[in-house]
């Protein structure tokens, strides 16, 4: 594991039973550690830990910016991130396998590493398709313009073998 994932490496162990709360800064090397072209602005990770006997309940509070490009153009882009996650963990001596939002531990572990689910629920936080206009600004227009007349010269060029097979069958 890469030394900035350690730091998401929680010891629960360490802890007493019932919640406990963590503050995670997600900086670009937390991104770069997953060979990710995401970097982070400002995102901040407060984690709440609630630990009983055999379970565990990782509530992520996630909130901050994201940069990516734009699906449209591929001007960088800053968007908002505000997102809530719940996550169990639970101890068990039969290792099953995990789920979308359980992970099972052998009682013989005593740490977790949070990075992978972080990472995961910042993906699912993000649009499908991230666009200029969702923080307010407009597409390139020399971008835009380019790929409308490629689109256009497709077309064209589709519609016209069209018509000479349509002609090419009568």
């Amino acid at each position: 594991m890469s030394k900035p994932l350690k730091a998401f490496d929680i010891e629960f162990v360490k802890l007493g039973q019932g919640e406990h709360w963590f503050d995670f800064d997600i900086n670009n090397d937390f991104f770069e550690a997953f060979e990710s072209s995401l970097t982070a602005e400002d995102l901040k990770l407060k984690l709440s830990f609630t630990k009983g006997s055999n379970t565990f309940k990782l509530l992520f509070l996630l909130e901050g910016k994201v940069n990516l490009d734009c699906d449209r153009c591929l001007s960088p882009i800053s968007l908002p991130i505000n997102s809530s996650n719940l996550l169990m963990v639970k101890i068990t001596e039969n290792l099953l396998e995990d789920q979308d939002d359980i992970i099972y531990m052998l009682p013989s572990e005593y740490k977790i590493n949070i990075a992978q689910p972080l990472f995961d629920f910042i993906l699912i936080s993000l649009p499908i398709k991230s666009t200029c206009d969702m923080v307010g600004k407009v597409c390139d227009s020399a971008i835009t313009g380019k790929i409308t007349d490629v689109i256009d010269v497709e077309m064209q060029t589709a519609d016209a073998e069209r018509a000479t097979d349509f002609e090419e069958e009568e």
